[in-house]
């Protein structure tokens, strides 16, 4: 029990020690030694848990986009409301880790695009959300549950781009929101 909390620690304290670095350094400056040297743990230990530094940035994203999505489905809110509050909350991790995090991680997710499950958490639970909706009578268009759950995950990545890659001083969260409501419009009133 204590060596299964010990583990959980250092991985954390590695995941956290990187994560500092990639907002500080920049992600492709970081180095495993650098990692392991500011965790003060033998460079050894980090490939105990990690095969790649991009592996560390994975599972800090992964377990940010679970834990967003489990927050979300516990909520009592309707459909469009955890869909907001899932849109909210990207925007809002993506800005405290910063735009050069967020090219990396976006680096990471157009190379792995081909791998099943990159995202599948969070498609999962946009197609749970958009059935609800139809269910309830506010998403018309007969495009399946799960297409929606695409355009949308397409609606985020498009707006996390124009975030990371233009100079304006908006934050992510008008992209995001703008993009949503022009797609909510689309799928509550218009159908097709």
């Amino acid at each position: 029990m204590k060596r299964e909390r010990q583990k959980k620690q250092t991985r954390i304290l590695l995941q956290q020690t990187a994560l500092r670095l990639f907002q500080k350094q920049g992600y492709d400056e970081t180095t495993v030694l650098q990692i392991t040297n500011e965790a003060g743990v033998a460079k050894g230990t980090f490939f105990n848990y990690f095969r790649t530094k991009e592996e560390v940035l994975q599972s800090v994203f992964f377990s940010r986009i679970e834990s967003i999505c489990q927050k979300t489905m516990n909520s009592n809110n309707d459909w469009h409301k955890k869909i907001d509050s899932i849109f909210d909350e990207l925007a809002t991790m993506h800005e405290q880790l910063g735009r050069e995090v967020a090219k990396a991680v976006l680096h990471i997710h157009t190379r792995k695009m081909k791998e099943a499950g990159w995202l599948a958490p969070l498609h999962d639970v946009l197609t749970r959300l958009f059935e609800e909706g139809k269910r309830c009578g506010h998403v018309r268009t007969k495009q399946s549950a799960s297409t929606l759950a695409h355009i949308a995950m397409q609606l985020y990545v498009g707006a996390l781009h124009l975030w990371m890659f233009s100079y304006v001083t908006d934050p992510l969260a008008t992209f995001m929101t703008n993009a949503w409501n022009m797609f909510v419009h689309y799928i509550e009133k218009e159908g097709d």
